[in-house]
């Protein structure tokens, strides 16, 4: 298939850079324009190719954890797409939440129309940022980041990625190719290779437990790629040892630190380091510095800008397990009067009460919202939500006697992001009469001081009411055996048991909806009642608070 309809210049090898890819995300106002951003720029499908994919056409390839493919239908036959996990959950959760089946289009729309929809994702980055070049992009362009970030960013061989990307041969891929420098050839026949270098890394994006021994291993790992690097807290002073270091020592650290030299073992100054920050979200942990041999070319800046995110989601991702498992943990108390936030401005507009039913990480930028509106209509709230910076998509689930269950996707700053960024769980939060009491969970060893000032420091309306030690219940599985015996009624442990053990739920499936209802003597419909309220029922077991 012809590779046109790109906004650059052919011969223009910079493309879409990874800040510039950053901002279309952020500049997307819905799930569906996200997704189609990311299946672009991430998975590097055609506007064509969005359209046709369905939920069948994922499929699981590895499991602890999680890798996915998808199969994408080609002109004379399929390829098979690599497909992070983050994007396979959004599709599922866009999927679910507009009723789409497992063998019907994700998208109902067209070639043209995901065109347009990407169009106006990039004139609103072009109003965001004031950068003309924004206004034109397309799909296209998004493929073409795709190609440029594995093969210059990460440097995945152009045999993969012709495969999973769909180009006729690897030489459609040169556009997005340099040609190599006599440094980082002498350097690539000299080095151990680069597949064992970046397995080493992300087997520690991966797998390590403890944040010191994931810093440590990234630091041998990029010191093995490169030449060397440490890692430094926001909080270090300049003369404080750094977290974490690897192919150069202390001394020569503190000498770049004032901008000079080195020892006569690094011979390099600071036009040679990177600097990367690790963040998560609203959440920074730290820097990363790299030093590089010879001159530093964008792309290992941006690869290195993708390495500090990934060291950041790592963070946080070990801060919650540790969260998750600790036998003892703080609770937190807040109270924020922060007008920016809509929950908090609606309650005084309509004189309304919001209860946190769950709240779930749309991405590091945006929250997911389940929430009880009590006091007001559901469509005013909705539609002031509408008109309101960073709430990019608003609904209303259903009507309860209690209220009405609405849902929220906002993006920015916020508090609950930041605690949530920190590794912190959000457990409650009740918004009335233009203020929001927010009670949350974090790890006993958290650095509260630190916690509590970027929260405050981050939202000066917000202030810390107080915290408490507790001791955390243990949930054993027989405990949650008892729980689901107590909620189940006769017939939907019936209907859950025949379709476990007949297949329903594995993949694929080894029996249909039919099938089990005609073993079990009922109608279809009936099953599916059945089994979705014998779901929701474990489901509140499992997330709900006794």
């Amino acid at each position: 298939m012809a590779e046109t309809g790109s906004i650059y210049d052919r011969t223009d090898r910079e493309g879409v850079s990874t800040a510039e890819y950053d901002q279309l995300l952020a500049a997307t106002t819905t799930y569906r324009e996200r997704l189609l951003v990311r299946l672009g720029g991430e998975v590097g499908l055609r506007a064509t190719e969005m359209t046709t994919i369905r939920l069948n056409d994922i499929v699981r390839v590895r499991s602890d954890p999680d890798r996915f493919v998808l199969s994408v239908s080609e002109q004379d036959g399929s390829r098979e797409a690599y497909l992070p996990r983050s994007i396979e959950e959004e599709l599922r959760r866009y999927a679910t939440s507009n009723a789409v089946g497992d063998d019907e289009r994700i998208f109902g729309v067209t070639p043209r129309r995901v065109q347009m929809l990407v169009r106006k994702v990039g004139d609103r980055a072009a109003d965001r940022t004031g950068a003309e070049r924004f206004e034109t992009v397309s799909a296209q362009d998004l493929r073409g980041y795709f190609a440029r970030t594995l093969l210059r960013g990460r440097e995945i061989s152009p045999r993969i990625v012709r495969s999973i990307g769909g180009w006729a041969s690897v030489e459609a891929l040169n556009p997005y190719l340099d040609a190599p420098t006599t440094e980082e050839i002498v350097a690539a026949l000299e080095e151990p290779s680069k597949t064992h270098r970046s397995a080493a890394l992300d087997s520690a994006l991966v797998d390590a437990s403890t944040r010191e021994e994931l810093e440590s291993v990234v630091c041998e790992s990029l010191a093995e790629q490169y030449r060397f690097a440490w890692i430094e807290a926001p909080e270090l002073g300049e003369t404080r040892a750094p977290n974490a270091a690897s192919g150069i020592d202390h001394e020569s650290i503190r000498s770049l630190r004032d901008g000079f030299g080195g020892s006569d073992r690094t011979r390099v100054d600071r036009a040679n380091i990177v600097e990367s920050a690790i963040r998560y979200g609203e959440t920074r942990y730290g820097t990363l510095y790299v030093g590089i041999r010879g001159p530093v070319r964008t792309e290992t800046r941006e690869h290195l800008s993708v390495v500090g995110r990934r060291i950041g989601h790592a963070i946080t991702a070990i801060r919650r397990q540790k969260l998750l498992l600790a036998d003892t943990i703080l609770e937190l108390e807040f109270y924020t009067a922060d007008s920016q936030s809509v929950f908090v401005a609606a309650s005084e507009q309509f004189d309304c009460r919001f209860d946190l039913e769950s709240i779930v990480s749309a991405s590091e930028s945006a929250l997911l919202y389940y929430v009880t509106l009590s006091g007001a209509s559901a469509p005013d709230v909705l539609e002031f939500a509408g008109e309101r910076p960073g709430v990019a998509d608003s609904r209303l689930v259903e009507g309860r006697d209690s209220g009405a269950l609405v849902e929220f996707v906002v993006s920015g700053s916020c508090p609950l992001l930041l605690l949530t960024d920190y590794g912190a769980t959000v457990r409650e939060m009740t918004v009335e009469n233009g203020g929001a009491r927010i009670l949350a969970d974090c790890a006993y060893d958290t650095d509260l001081r630190a916690l509590v000032d970027r929260v405050t420091g981050a939202f000066p309306d917000t202030r810390f009411v107080g915290k408490q030690a507790t001791e955390r219940g243990a949930n054993t599985p027989d405990g949650f055996k008892r729980g689901a015996t107590d909620r189940l009624t006769e017939r939907q442990r019936a209907a859950l048991q025949a379709a476990y053990f007949g297949g329903y739920f594995d993949w694929p499936r080894g029996s249909t909806a039919e099938e089990i209802a005609d073993a079990m003597g009922v109608s279809s419909p009936t099953l599916h009642s059945h089994l979705r309220k014998g779901q929701r029922e474990l489901l509140e077991l499992l997330f709900e608070e006794e």
